[in-house]
């Protein structure tokens, strides 16, 4: 089968190259040093951090709305240069009361009379009415400016809700107040009196000069001190300002995470011999890491790409992704020959964990490159970055720390000391030392004590307690049928929590989630998500192509759009609240006796022109615009009132019926709200993510069986990644976290780890060759057991710093990674053990039973490290330590040294029944060399 062959090539590939990095660390540790040196330098230089509808689907209809209705020369309803909330400290009424209005006016005087920088006031800067050619300013803010107390404006004005109309104007609702009061009280006699508001709304517009007053409103509003109302406030800027901000305090975290990294490296490292302990090689795991993010970033810059607020978790997870390689290799490196070369010894080791962290670079690169294909561009960037990290993660693994780690297979072998490099003796030799030498130096084995000829001896190929936990004590606890009935149930439990957790996930990516919780846009949009969604923001329904709108056919289609807003659940009845031009046009010839000018172009437009929008109309002058001269309406506008946006899937539903009414022949129009950004964001998310989700398990599912040589353990691993999905969406949605953005991104990042943990189980269960599945398991676990417990607990470690960012986005990756984590070294330690030792050799009959190894006796196998086949030791828990006093050589499976080799060599190539095939290739394996199996002949480990 193909994926034999390419585990065998890629193996012989990965064998030479490991020789090659050993007889030459040098460029090996350089070039990697030089090259993230020039990319840092060049790439972080050129840095630019974009977030501006990044969250905002290609494919969504509200930008491209939003274009048309400026292009046509439209402000979009309810928008504004600068708003605030301003609520009473006590939770009270805001509207009545006379210190709390004399507070909002004295913040009122201090927005409109501070100077900017260059000396301008919001007096200058302000949109004016073209009536009164005064500064356009919130209704119920006049009303205080004209009242001056909050007892005068309960006396003098019977304020109304949701729209005020003071002069009961038949055809002209008045002002509207649904965005400008919340939380309002209303009287019961006519549902219209306004008794009490908990929030008031406030806007200010400017029409030059934005920045420079923006800085002066945001710097008022947070210094303004007050014991009576609290204010919350918002600008234009206000989000991609908080948001430009997140990569800046997020280096701080990443410093920690790598500060935690390397300790945790270094005492997964430690073992009781200061010889074999590996400090420095666990640092420079991590230092592998950093080199590897510090490269990816820059290329990925020098490409022309922007940064985003979203890609600051890479780091974090690059670093996960760099270590969880690093225990994979050095776990290879415990297990190989202890007395091959150090050259030899690295291109075994290479080619055992080469091909793993192969696989499993390969899938998460191709996780992520699913990602590109996103409709987010904040997904496709974010997959960009990570892409290429992952990428140069690997080539750093197989240079740069293969490098060091040759480098630390010859001071191991030269018996120095791991911190100070210094020759030691071993402690059977320091009897004559100091006590403290004894403890702090006198470590290794003696060649002279026989280690090199006994590879297996406790003294020096003692596994770390955890490994030995793992398959001396875990594999048979597994096995067991009653432990195999608990695991079932404890499944059941687990996917039944998980598909009711699926069904409760929230949709969409709120505003104040994309900030940090001190920023002081949350407050604004929790405020307003607290006392503004009765009413909901105005949606313009507009047309850019000129009408005839004193003909009856277009009149008539007008109106009958309007009926189908007032028949709809999520709009409120027009007649009620929305601001329509031309119906309240209508009226108002009828009124004035001008009825048969609404059928006749010239009377209809001269009266719009020189009576109605000057005088009644005014409010309009912002939904009509006329051709040159005067000669008709190019474009217009009217508004309708949402009702009740209380979640994002209402959000949905009403953006999707306003867009089907506005669109509806004959007259098609666009509809547009600024809170439809959120709600395309809804709509697209769950396709979106079940596409790329399914993309991604497709090309997991063919990467594995190519470079996996078991056609049945590629189904087993596509079942457990499916396995891990369902949990992580469905307890993310019981943490709180809703389908966004994030929950995209970790879905990917999900796929590619938990590929990483199955394919390192998977791929050491159906390499061992042995053929009973409880010894398989066995020397799989032994073999990455270890390592999956160490990536689940360095990569958790590296993000549990975000636990502690002030953002959600941040705490949301924390949040699904812990989550893929726990579920994934769940599946790989537990769930799919046991469904891996249901499997049969794949393309092969029934196993014999007279295949099977006796234990206790020697066995040599080949391995497809390099097609060399290399001497196989029982696990420890196997076999008894050697001991040359008291331990036959034939009782411990050991392959000693024999004198017997010149009489069984002219029976190779014959049918010699003491001979298995596997001795038979050794021993010509070793004829080749010229060497006898008695002393394999030691390469000098220097070049």
């Amino acid at each position: 089968m193909i994926a034999k062959w390419i585990d065998a090539a890629s193996g012989r590939v990965f064998y030479n190259l490991g020789k090659v990095v050993a007889r030459w660390p040098a460029p090996f540790v350089l070039l990697p040093l030089v090259a993230s040196g020039l990319l840092g330098y060049f790439g972080l230089s050129r840095i630019v951090i974009n977030d501006a509808y990044i969250f905002v689907p290609d494919d969504g209809q509200a930008l491209p709305d939003g274009e048309a209705l400026g292009e046509a020369g439209f402000s979009p309803s309810g928008d504004a240069v600068a708003e605030l909330i301003v609520q009473a400290k006590d939770g009270g009424d805001v509207l009545f009361r006379d210190g709390v209005v004399e507070e909002v006016l004295r913040l009122h005087g201090e927005l409109t009379t501070t100077n900017t920088t260059s000396r301008d006031t919001f007096s200058s800067l302000c949109f004016r009415d073209p009536a009164t050619t005064e500064c356009v300013l919130s209704g119920v803010l006049q009303l205080m400016l004209t009242t001056r107390s909050g007892s005068a404006l309960r006396a003098t004005t019977n304020l109304t809700y949701p729209y005020h109309n003071p002069n009961r104007v038949a055809f002209n609702l008045g002002r509207y107040f649904g965005r400008e009061l919340g939380g309002v009280e209303i009287s019961e006699v006519n549902n219209r009196t306004v008794l009490s508001s908990k929030a008031l709304h406030l806007v200010y517009n400017v029409q030059k000069n934005l920045g420079q007053w923006i800085d002066t409103f945001r710097r008022i509003c947070s210094e303004f001190q007050s014991e009576i109302i609290t204010v919350n406030y918002i600008t234009v800027t206000s989000v991609d300002d908080e948001v430009s901000t997140i990569p800046a305090r997020v280096a701080v975290y990443i410093g920690v995470a790598v500060g935690l990294l390397i300790l945790f490296a270094v005492v997964s490292c430690m073992m009781l011999d200061w010889v074999l302990t590996k400090p420095w090689l666990a640092v420079v795991g991590v230092l592998s890491a950093v080199l590897a993010i510090v490269s990816s970033t820059g290329s990925v810059l020098l490409a022309g790409e922007t940064f985003s607020s979203l890609t600051t978790a890479i780091p974090f997870l690059l670093l996960g992704i760099g270590v969880d390689d690093m225990f994979v290799m050095i776990a290879a490196w415990r297990k190989c020959d202890v007395r091959l070369p150090v050259q030899e010894r690295m291109g075994h080791t290479m080619s055992d964990a080469g091909v793993s962290i192969t696989i499993t670079s390969i899938t998460d690169c191709l996780a992520f490159a699913a990602g590109i294909m996103n409709v987010f561009p904040s997904v496709r960037l974010f997959c960009i970055y990570a892409a290429v990290g992952v990428a140069f993660d690997f080539l750093y693994q197989i240079t740069f720390f293969a490098a060091f780690m040759s480098l630390t297979g010859r001071r191991e072998r030269a018996n120095r000391h791991c911190l100070t490099c210094c020759p030691v003796l071993p402690k059977s030799q320091a009897q004559h030392k100091s006590a403290a030498y004894r403890l702090c130096c006198a470590s290794g084995v003696s060649k002279q004590e026989g280690a090199f000829d006994n590879p297996s001896s406790e003294k020096f190929n003692k596994d770390p307690l955890l490994n030995r936990l793992l398959y001396n004590n875990l594999v048979p606890l597994i096995l067991k049928p009653s432990t195999k009935v608990v695991v079932f149930l404890l499944y059941v439990a687990y996917l039944g929590v998980a598909i009711w957790g699926c069904l409760q996930v929230g949709m969409g990516l709120h505003y104040q989630n994309v900030v940090t919780d001190d920023s002081h846009v949350g407050g604004y949009y929790d405020a307003e998500e607290a006392y503004f969604q009765k009413y909901g923001r105005k949606v313009d329904i507009f047309i850019t192509e000129p009408q005839e709108y004193w003909t009856v056919d277009v009149q008539q289609a007008l109106l009958d759009k309007l009926k189908s807003f007032d028949q709809s659940q999520y709009f409120y009845d027009t007649s009620e609240t929305a601001e329509v031009w031309l119906r309240d046009y209508l009226r108002f010839l009828n009124q004035t006796g001008n009825s048969r000018a609404a059928t006749d172009k010239t009377p209809f437009l001269q009266i719009l022109i020189g009576q109605f929008l000057p005088t009644v109309g005014r409010q309009y002058y912002g939904s009509v615009i006329l051709a040159a001269n005067n000669t008709g309406i190019t474009v217009s506008r009217f508004f309708v009132i949402p009702k009740d946006v209380t979640t994002s899937e209402r959000g949905r539903q009403m953006m999707t019926e306003a867009r089907s009414i506005a669109e509806r022949d004959p007259l098609r129009m666009r509809a547009y709200s600024f809170d439809f950004f959120l709600s395309d964001q809804v709509v697209t998310i769950l396709p979106s993510t079940l596409q790329t989700i399914g993309v991604a398990v497709a090309i997991m599912f063919v990467v594995c069986f190519l470079l996996i040589p078991h056609c049945g353990a590629t189904f087993l691993i596509t079942f457990a990644l499916l396995s891990i999905n369902a949990g992580l969406v469905g307890f993310m949605a019981l943490w709180g976290i809703n389908l966004d953005i994030v929950s995209v991104l970790s879905i990917l990042m999900c796929i590619g780890f938990s590929v990483d943990f199955f394919a390192h189980i998977t791929y050491a269960y159906v390499s061992s060759e042995y053929t009973i599945p409880e010894e398989k398991l066995t020397e799989a676990m032994r073999a990455v057991g270890m390592p999956i417990v160490q990536s689940s607990l360095s990569t958790i470690l590296a993000l549990a710093v975000l636990a502690f960012f002030p953002a959600y986005i941040l705490k949301a990756f924390f949040k699904t990674i812990f989550l893929v984590m726990v579920f994934g070294a769940f599946h790989g330690l537990v769930i799919l053990p046991i469904l891996l030792t249901s499997l049969r050799p794949c393309g092969q009959g029934k196993v014999q039973d007279e295949t099977r190894t006796l234990q206790g006796s020697s066995k040599i196998t080949p391995v497809s490290n390099g097609d060399l086949p290399r001497p196989f030791y029982p696990s420890p828990h196997l076999v008894r330590p050697y001991t040359s006093e008291s331990t036959p050589v034939h009782e411990i499976g050991v392959l000693k040294p024999t004198t017997s080799l010149p009489n069984i060599r002219a029976n190779v190539g014959q049918d010699n029944p003491y001979l298995t095939p596997e001795m038979r290739r050794w021993i010509k394996w070793v004829g080749r060399r010229q060497t006898g199996v008695d002393n394999p002949v030691m390469a000098s480990d220097n070049p």
